[in-house]
């Protein structure tokens, strides 16, 4: 039996990217819907309206033969609330059979079956034939608003470019592609016409560069400012660095002290590994987890968060406080007696 396997969460995310896609009022079954396609490596959702179209895609870790399903509108929210009500981190076991997926994770199941006699369009065509077309440097075109507010779900960091004004509109992102039509320009509209409609406002006067004027970065609120990865990653390593030296040269001969920068070395380089593991497999999570890292890090209450961390997973940091100040008791006693 063909089975694909991904988390939890790069299954929930696939789903939210392509999510304002989808053909709600489409009068065409087949696109109204989320289309799931398995091509032995990646896993893609596709979904449109006919105005917007986009994929996104997950590497498996599965290589069985290649599937295709489309999920039905009416079953989504069975399967976005299935979805979100696993833990991210756990598996989900994907199973085709003839007329529809079956989901599994931990030994929980959900079954859906599929329409029939419908196909959801070549979305490989639709795109082969987008990239094919070289951008133009300044195409004079226009875009509805509302659509482009659809694009958010794609991720923070987004290319766009256009072959011509009456060609669509490429968005790329990490593990994502998406194509918008562009509206439709009458002949006589053009940059000209644009000026003529705002002379009165712009009067006489002289011209202003637009590199005085505008910037190519973000805004301050919206930098990262300390959810960098690449920062943090540097930081752990400077961190492990420091505490291996530190642990011959600062704590030699102090039990106490070697152990502990020894601890806080191995602590910092497996940060480090899980930081450059999850920076590779969803750049989104990774953004997000660090800018609620730094949140919590910033309130100076990060003791209440692992405590209720703990209470969450099923744990007593009451017993673990207890056993920790038994062991200093016990190590102050010994001190005491070796001296």
């Amino acid at each position: 039996m063909t089975t694909t396997t991904l988390t939890a969460h790069n299954l929930s995310s696939l789903l939210r990217k392509v999510d304002p896609h989808i053909g709600r009022h489409s009068g065409y079954g087949a696109i109204q819907g989320v289309h799931l396609d398995y091509d032995g490596r990646y896993l893609h959702a596709a979904a449109t309206d006919r105005f917007t179209f986009a994929i996104a895609r997950h590497r498996t870790r599965s290589s069985d033969p290649a599937w295709q399903r489309t999920v039905r509108l009416v079953d989504l929210p069975s399967l976005t609330a299935w979805v979100d009500g696993r833990a991210g981190e756990h598996n989900v076991h994907i199973s085709p059979y003839k007329q529809g997926l079956t989901f599994e994770s931990e030994g929980n199941q959900l079954v859906l079956s599929m329409g029939t006699g419908l196909t959801f369009p070549d979305w490989r065509g639709l795109i082969r034939t987008a990239l094919e077309n070289p951008p133009t440097e300044s195409p004079w075109t226009g875009f509805t608003s509302d659509l482009l507010t659809r694009w958010q779900a794609a991720g923070r960091q987004v290319t766009l470019w256009q072959s011509s004004y009456d060609k669509p509109l490429v968005v790329h992102g990490h593990d994502f592609i998406g194509l918008q039509m562009p509206t439709r320009i009458g002949d006589e509209e053009g940059p000209e016409a644009r000026w003529d409609e705002w002379s009165d406002s712009l009067s006489e006067g002289g011209k202003v560069e637009q590199a005085d004027t505008l910037h190519h970065d973000e805004p301050e609120e919206l930098a990262d400012k300390g959810y960098d990865a690449s920062a943090a990653t540097e930081d752990l390593l400077k961190q492990v660095l420091r505490s291996t030296s530190d642990l011959f040269k600062v704590a030699s001969g102090d039990h106490f002290a070697m152990a502990a920068y020894a601890l806080a070395g191995g602590r910092a380089w497996i940060a480090y590994r899980l930081l450059k593991a999850l920076e590779k497999s969803d750049p989104d999570l990774l953004r997000s987890t660090l800018a609620d890292v730094n949140e919590q890090l910033e309130s100076g209450e990060i003791g209440e968060w692992a405590w209720e961390a703990a209470v969450a997973a099923g744990h007593d940091p009451q017993v673990w406080q207890d056993d920790y100040a038994a062991h200093l008791a016990k190590q102050a006693e010994k001190r005491a007696a070796k001296a």
